[in-house]
């Protein structure tokens, strides 16, 4: 499919302004989105930082002169804006002028919440954001904001030369990925296995592995899909759970009281207290207090959030609430008169902001979100 850059530009422009895409339009954005994670690094920056600024540039899209008036300006000095390795893919893609959130002063804009968009909400909160830090094992800190390929990354082994393995020293130096509230990232481990790695988690790994095996430790959520090598098993390490695997596709939580593996591909096994559960395509396990429990697993609702999707399946507002915490990173209170045992069925993507989901939620239940700025109140409809 040919994507040009004027319609995609022209296509996004719609999206921020919350105009009905037509089908075609969908599945171009779609198309072009799911060509590369740069495209959709792009497009959630694009969408966060427009949020915050007046919206008239969309209205200009097919205006040079709108392009004229943006190379004019001057970027100030102060300003700390951090631009993406995709910004010569901006000017060549987006050319009807979006270098409008390079030239706009840091204090002039919040990341995360939006005040009086278009006219309509009086505060909205923007979707997650991709980025996270990682904790080198001597104490530095490292931002990365797009995806990281340790085995490649230069920042990371010229900050990290000590931890070669060698039959001298055969300790491992791990250093850990901290993912914060309202963001999300893609991590490519030294052996070529693909993490994402969901909101409020942590991931530690090496930079090389062991000869024997393949370990990193995780705590929150992270989807793995895990380059096979028969001669060196993979495990993921939780607080109080193992899982061992050699080559598959799976997500794990250990968000709440109750930690969860559910396996997409291939096979694992998960271990606990000297318990151990082999689990095939389709199953999941839970674990509390080194119980272990198999079942059949719904696996759109347990890798929504990999596929990029809120999916609410007979969920009570305790869980909703939950996930729109980590992604929106809301303080949400409920009123006393809301039920916690009721349950609510919906889906939406999870790109779009809080106001969109908060509208669907309203559409399939009987409640009533307040907003104001981060905080959130469930109320009962009374209506």
């Amino acid at each position: 499919m040919d994507t040009n850059p004027l319609d995609i530009s022209a296509i996004i422009a719609k999206k921020f302004k919350m105009i009905p895409l037509s089908e075609e339009e969908d599945r171009v954005l779609k198309f072009w989105l799911n060509k590369s994670d740069k495209n959709r690094t792009l497009y959630r920056q694009l969408m966060l930082e427009g949020a915050n600024i007046n919206a008239h540039w969309v209205d200009k899209i097919d205006e040079e002169q709108a392009w004229k008036d943006i190379q004019r300006k001057r970027r100030p000095k102060t300003s700390r804006v951090k631009i993406f390795a995709a910004a010569a893919s901006i000017a060549l893609l987006l050319c009807f002028g979006t270098y409008w959130f390079f030239v706009q002063p840091q204090g002039q804009r919040s990341r995360h919440i939006v005040e009086h968009v278009n006219g309509q909400d009086k505060h909205d909160v923007l979707p997650a954001n991709l980025g996270a830090k990682i904790i080198l094992a001597n104490g530095n800190e490292l931002d990365v904001e797009d995806t990281l390929d340790v085995a490649s990354s230069q920042k990371l082994s010229s900050k990290a030369t000590a931890e070669q393995v060698t039959p001298e020293n055969k300790s491992l130096i791990y250093h850990t990925l901290v993912v914060p509230s309202a963001h999300f990232f893609k991590l490519t481990l030294p052996d070529g296995t693909a993490v994402w790695v969901n909101s409020k988690s942590e991931l530690r790994f090496p930079t090389t592995f062991a000869s024997a095996e393949r370990r990193v430790y995780l705590a929150g959520e992270a989807y793995f899909e895990v380059s096979k090598d028969p001669q060196k098993p993979f495990y993921v390490v939780t607080d109080d759970a193992e899982v061992k695997v050699l080559g598959t596709h799976f997500n794990v939580s250990t968000y709440g009281k109750s930690s969860k593996t559910t396996l997409a591909e291939g096979r694992v096994e998960v271990y606990s207290n000297s318990q151990s559960v082999l689990v095939f395509p389709g199953q999941c396990v839970q674990w509390n207090n080194g119980e272990l429990k198999a079942k059949s697993a719904n696996l759109q609702k347990d890798l929504a959030w990999k596929n990029n999707e809120f999916y609410f399946k007979e969920d009570n507002i305790i869980s909703i609430a939950q996930q729109l915490k980590l992604w929106y990173d809301l303080d949400i209170s409920l009123s006393k008169e809301v039920s916690l045992s009721e349950t609510y069925t919906g889906e939406i993507s999870r790109d779009v902001r809080l106001s969109e989901v908060l509208n669907m939620l309203e559409f399939v239940s009987d409640l009533d979100f307040q907003l104001n700025k981060n905080k959130l109140l469930i109320k009962k409809n009374k209506v």
